[in-house]
């Protein structure tokens, strides 16, 4: 799998890389505690990915090493705070697609995906789904579409992010079905969940539904990706169906523009010793993850080609609402 290419599966680009200054006190790196902001609501796949590297260098490095949230706002909140915190590794952050290669193309944010941003290392990735409770009498995509087409307006749904990959590939897929939804806005996919559940709106669309799942309270519809589901190969996915944008929900590590090579260096093993774990092996099978590993210069051409590539789809869809 080529790594830059990688999360949109309809779309492919180009490389690049920040240059990465060394410190002096770098070297005594970390030093100090470390904070890593979550852009989600807990209970959901980021908050669980986003703990697991916490926990890994506070269990294993002996680090001192938390997680603080910062739902809403499309998930820009974190990067904004992180775009202005100092380059030393002191506060980093759990990168996910929408707030850097989305939301940017559809709002104002505070910051510049391509220039404000040390992109250190992927670890994680996890098929984004369109799903229902289990009890619903929409049983596939071709059900959702019928449904949505028939009943203008009556399908309601909601995402992890207003804006984010998963709201904008998915209006994209309705959109040629020439069906009308509603969209429901929500901070974050338990919240999504949770109304759900509570009879609120027919679907959820967001890589938070792993332990729903597992409980037997939702079905899986459609993929909106290109990778399959290695649990229901016979799930179809938006790159199959041949829409607009597919694409998936990857995570990783992010910190301010400059940081040291010394930070990345060590995040970048910290990463790496993590994935082998059976701790982050057990985190993976709850969150409905699969292992994805990309080193700081592939993560960063990544951005790269799929900011541009995303964002030329965007406008062309007629989405740009800047």
């Amino acid at each position: 799998m080529d790594r830059r290419s990688f999360v949109l599966g309809s779309i492919a680009g180009l490389a690049g890389m920040p240059g990465l200054v060394t410190t002096a006190a770098a070297q005594a790196y970390p030093g100090k505690p470390i904070i890593l902001l979550c852009p989600f609501a807990a209970g959901g796949a980021g908050d669980m990915l986003t703990r697991a590297a916490a926990d890994h260098v506070r269990t294993k490095r002996n680090v001192a090493a938390g997680v603080e949230y910062r739902p809403g706002a499309g998930a820009t909140i974190a990067p904004a705070q992180i775009a202005k915190a100092a380059p030393d590794g002191v506060t980093l952050g759990l990168y996910s697609i929408s707030p850097f290669l989305t939301v940017p193309h559809l709002q104002k944010v505070p910051y510049d995906t391509l220039k404000d941003f040390t992109y250190i290392s992927i670890y994680a990735y996890v098929p984004i789904a369109l799903y229902v409770l289990a009890g619903s009498p929409l049983n596939n995509w071709s059900d959702v579409v019928k449904f949505a087409v028939d009943n203008p307006g009556k399908f309601r749904w909601g995402t992890s992010g207003v804006r984010g990959a998963a709201h904008i590939a998915t209006e994209a897929a309705f959109r040629k079905e020439t069906a009308r939804t509603t969209f429901v806005p929500f901070a974050g996919g338990a919240d999504a969940i949770t109304a759900m559940l509570g009879g609120h709106i027919e679907a959820v669309v967001s890589a938070d539904y792993g332990p729903q799942l597992a409980a037997g309270k939702v079905k899986l519809i459609v993929l909106t990706g290109s990778e399959k589901l290695a649990s229901q190969p016979d799930l179809p996915t938006f790159k199959e169906l041949d829409y607009p944008i597919s694409t998936e929900a990857i995570y990783g590590l992010f910190g301010p523009a400059n940081l040291p090579r010394d930070v990345v260096s060590y995040w970048d093993a910290a990463t790496r010793e993590m994935m082998a774990t059976d701790e982050f092996k057990t985190v993976l099978k709850t969150a409905s993850a699969n292992p994805v590993y990309m080193n700081s210069a592939d993560f960063t051409a990544n951005v790269t080609q799929n900011y541009r590539k995303l964002g030329e789809a965007i406008q062309s869809l007629g989405f740009n609402i800047k």
